[in-house]
């Protein structure tokens, strides 16, 4: 609807000019800028309008499916030493943590069950 009355705007406003005394091309020409101007305005949502959207995502959502996901690789290698050594030492080791510092396996993965 404003749409349509910005538009019955800029019509008049080339009409106004045009009786005027402007050429037709003229009047049309320069009713033209602000015709588009008052369009845009309505397209626009004002300041006051209100915006729907979700609710955000829970806090920890991400961080518990990381922590289950560790703890339970962390409980395979508890069975498996070896595979503990070679890939959990040593991604430790490139993040720069000790592992000789960190709990066994079996407690580590309890501690991150406690975290989920």
């Amino acid at each position: 609807m404003r749409t349509v009355l910005a538009l019955v705007i800029g019509v008049i406003l080339g009409v106004a000019i045009w009786w005027l005394g402007a050429s037709p091309a003229w009047a049309a020409a320069l009713a033209v800028p602000p015709t588009a101007f008052g369009v845009l305005v309505t397209k626009l949502p004002k300041a006051t309008d209100i915006v729907w959207s979700a609710d955000p995502p829970a806090p920890g959502s991400i961080s518990t499916a990381h922590a289950s996901t560790l703890a339970s690789r962390l409980a395979e290698a508890a069975g498996d030493p070896r595979r503990y050594e070679e890939r959990f030492q040593a991604r430790l080791a490139r993040l720069g943590i000790d592992a000789s510092e960190m709990p066994d396996p079996k407690e580590l993965a309890e501690r991150l069950r406690r975290v989920e």
